[in-house]
């Protein structure tokens, strides 16, 4: 009936089901790879907008730091024209009901540079928040 022994039939049907399984499994890891690389791709490109984003927001935000730390460089040059608590002391000078516009140069020194200070606090929330929400 069969020119060859039945084992050898059941040895070659089992070599090209493994050579089948093989073959597929080949496939398959391909398609996978394929599937891999083009999420690698998808995900640089992400990346590479939401880096862009990030430094146009850290651009944004240094200057606009830039621009308070001349606003407190020209402020304190403008302290020079006032007297210190020293000279009021010696001079006998009182305070009693002042303004802003007559404080010290050491009171009026220290609050501008807490405004200040608080402003780069301020820009650096608001771009922190600003990068938050443009990756969410």
């Amino acid at each position: 009936m069969f020119p060859l022994p039945i084992g050898l039939w059941i040895n070659i049907g089992m070599a090209v089901i493994a050579l089948g399984g093989i073959a597929y499994g080949k496939y398959e890891s391909y398609k996978l790879d394929a599937y891999k690389v083009a999420q690698i791709k998808i995900v640089q490109e992400k990346q590479q907008e939401y880096q862009t984003q990030s430094d146009e927001i850290r651009r944004s935000k240094n200057a606009q730091i830039e621009a308070i730390n001349s606003q407190y460089v020209d402020a304190i040059s403008e302290l020079r024209k006032r007297s210190s608590r020293a000279q009021a002391a010696t001079t006998g000078q009182t305070t009693a009901g002042t303004t802003g516009t007559t404080l010290f140069a050491e009171d009026a020194e220290f609050l501008i540079r807490e405004a200040t200070r608080a402003d780069k606090i301020r820009i650096a929330l608001d771009s922190c928040y600003k990068q938050y929400d443009s990756i969410k």
